[in-house]
């Protein structure tokens, strides 16, 4: 299993699920994450859009389908919702209409974490107001050591995902490998970076060797990223997170620290914990690697890119979406 939505869309675009058919079977997991943001949360997103909140948030997020709607045509019928690609650019866009309610909803793994950060750094030094922070940040770690605790876990091996090692290097791997004895190779992106991470895969399974490869050396280091994790340690502290198709995993979000609960959005909007939704389609199994996307009914049916049910379609890293597009 791989647990990267990048690495779900280059091993489908290289046609490398294909390659090697015959040695592994390679399953998609919750590695992307738009993908693992739950309808509870995206419903309490549409939510403000209603009480006239202005959103801020990532392209994918806006065609997330919620129970009644999108970010999107919420935007079309005049909700204030805007689309970003570096979160530093609210900082410059508040300072215009600075006496603005707004909302920035922060998905991300370990690898966006330190972005917002920086937002909220930011956020101190140029005294912005009215500016919250939605924390929908999540945890790799604890998301694979939930997969592998399910009984009905058929997960031979991991794919690490090398961006999230980039950040918090390769100690949280070694240590699941240890406890569930299974062998996991951190793996780069090009073509060539994941057929060397897939044969050492394939290696390792074959002779039973248990423990953690970094075939993505040129960037992962064993303590990760010393700048990275320290601006991780000032401004959040890990809480319980609800995943999409997981439920509630133990300490595998990220919260703000109470120092600054002054910007948090669910302290200044405790309502939203009321808001409580169930999952509309499938995608939290596929997300579990218990369903393929082409076994789903809906696929290329009445779910398709252009009229998605789920984010799995959404996501330009969903694994759907990438069978969609990559299919023979």
């Amino acid at each position: 299993m791989e647990v990267c939505g990048t690495h779900t869309h280059a091993l489908m675009q290289f046609g490398l699920k294909d390659v090697y058919r015959d040695k592994m079977r390679l399953v998609s997991g919750p590695g992307c994450p738009v993908c693992v943001t739950s309808q509870s949360d995206i419903d309490r997103l549409l939510y403000l859009c209603d009480q006239g909140v202005r959103i801020y948030t990532f392209g994918d997020l806006m065609k997330v389908p919620g129970s009644f709607g999108t970010l999107r045509e919420k935007r079309a019928l005049g909700a204030d919702v805007r689309e970003i690609y570096n979160p530093l650019e609210i900082i410059e866009d508040m300072r215009k209409q600075p006496t603005t309610i707004a909302v920035f909803a922060a998905i991300g793994f370990e690898t966006t974490a330190p972005l917002v950060a920086e937002l909220i750094a930011e956020i101190e030094k140029s005294g912005v107001k009215n500016l919250y922070i939605y924390s929908l940040l999540k945890r790799i770690p604890p998301a694979i050591e939930a997969l592998l605790s399910d009984p009905d876990c058929e997960i031979d091996g991991l794919l690490c995902p090398g961006h999230v090692a980039t950040v918090i290097g390769e100690t949280p791997f070694v240590k699941l490998s240890e406890k569930f004895e299974k062998p996991f190779v951190i793996a780069g992106f090009t073509a060539e970076q994941l057929i060397f991470a897939l044969e050492k895969m394939y290696e390792m399974l074959t002779k039973g060797i248990i423990g953690v490869f970094n075939a993505y050396y040129s960037t992962v280091k064993k303590e990760g990223s010393p700048l990275a994790l320290k601006a991780l340690k000032k401004f959040f502290e890990t809480s319980d997170a609800e995943w999409r198709g997981l439920s509630v995993i133990k300490d595998s979000g990220f919260m703000l620290k109470k120092e600054y609960s002054v910007i948090n959005a669910l302290q200044k909007y405790p309502q939203l914990y009321k808001i409580t939704s169930k999952d509309n389609c499938p995608c939290g199994q596929v997300l579990k690697g218990k369903l393929e996307p082409e076994d789903c009914s809906y696929f290329g049916v009445s779910c398709n890119p252009e009229n998605p049910l789920g984010p799995c379609m959404v996501s330009s890293e969903g694994s759907c979406h990438a069978v969609f597009l990559y299919r023979t």
